[in-house]
């Protein structure tokens, strides 16, 4: 009987550890950030524009990763530059963003789990204060043809302002960044910017699949479609402030839809190059052309 009443007791502790371990739900998630190095270093003081890179180890503890972002505290307040969602136990990836240009900026890293609960880890980078704006490029009456059209090139190097299409594009690959198509999105006329990266893209102009290189453009889709740089500021601009300052990396995208004539659009290039595109016309049919006028940073 003494035995028994053993087991049964072992028994019933080994019942209340389990229920006490699948009751955790409160515990939160386990966040590295990895900073120095080949990474940035908290409290790096470094020119406008230059690279922010870290790295980040996240674990769930009481349950799976659902929600990662990364908010920018500056004295222009906060604002989220990156999100991203997820159902995973482990989170593992290198970011990378530029120094804007408030004097001194605070990256909140965040993570949560299913349960909601949340762990966060921040660090902080200041403005070179000999740091000043810098010049840019700027090239006027580009014009690039849709993909039925076969008379203008279709794909674009803003570095440089050279137009190719596909006859001449051949091992200047990894120069294009800015490519245009139009099309139908849910019946309405889209003249489109795009990348070689983008899939879409490469669906009108197949040759691109095949290039040895294909640089993701990320455009600034929101601060077009809500017309937040006028064309006024666009024409006055002559360094690389307003570039800095117009394009926002929350609502972005390697596809552009409604690029209409008198569009302002912010763009960032695989290389880290902020630039604005001023849409100065652009056709409604797939032989037509959108004629664009860019501004990029040297």
């Amino acid at each position: 009987m003494r035995t028994q009443i053993i087991l049964f007791t072992l028994v019933l502790m080994a019942l209340f550890s389990s229920c006490k371990k699948d009751d955790d739900s409160t515990t939160p998630p386990l966040l590295h950030l990895q900073l120095g190095g080949a990474y940035v270093s908290n409290n790096a003081v470094l020119a406008i524009n230059d690279t922010i890179s870290f790295g980040v180890h996240a674990e769930g503890v009481s349950s799976n990763l659902t929600y990662f972002k990364v908010d920018v505290m500056s004295e222009n307040g906060t604002s989220t530059i990156y999100d991203e969602g997820m159902n995973r136990k482990t989170f593992d990836a290198t970011k990378i963003f530029f120094k804007g240009i408030p004097d001194e900026e605070t990256f909140v890293i965040t993570v949560m789990d299913y349960n909601r609960n949340t762990t966060s880890a921040s660090f902080t980078v200041f403005r070179d204060t000999l740091s000043g704006f810098g010049p840019i490029y700027h090239f006027t009456n580009l014009v690039l043809g849709y993909q039925n059209n076969s008379a203008s090139g279709h794909f674009l190097d803003p570095n440089t302002g050279i137009i190719y299409d596909d006859a001449t594009v051949s091992g200047h690959e990894s120069e294009v960044d800015i490519v245009v198509y139009f099309y139908l999105s849910s019946g309405s006329p889209s003249p489109t910017l795009v990348c070689p990266a983008q899939t879409d893209a490469q669906a009108q102009y197949p040759s691109m699949a095949g290039w040895p290189v294909q640089n993701a453009t990320l455009y600034d889709y929101h601060t077009s479609d809500y017309d937040l740089i006028s064309a006024a500021q666009f024409d006055e601009c002559t360094s690389d402030s307003l570039l800095i300052a117009a394009y926002n990396p929350t609502y972005v995208n390697q596809k552009c839809k409604f690029a209409l004539t008198g569009k302002i659009v912010p763009f960032l290039t695989a290389e880290g190059k902020k630039g604005l595109i001023k849409v100065v016309a652009a056709d409604q049919a797939e032989t037509g052309t959108m004629t664009i006028e860019i501004k990029i940073q040297q």
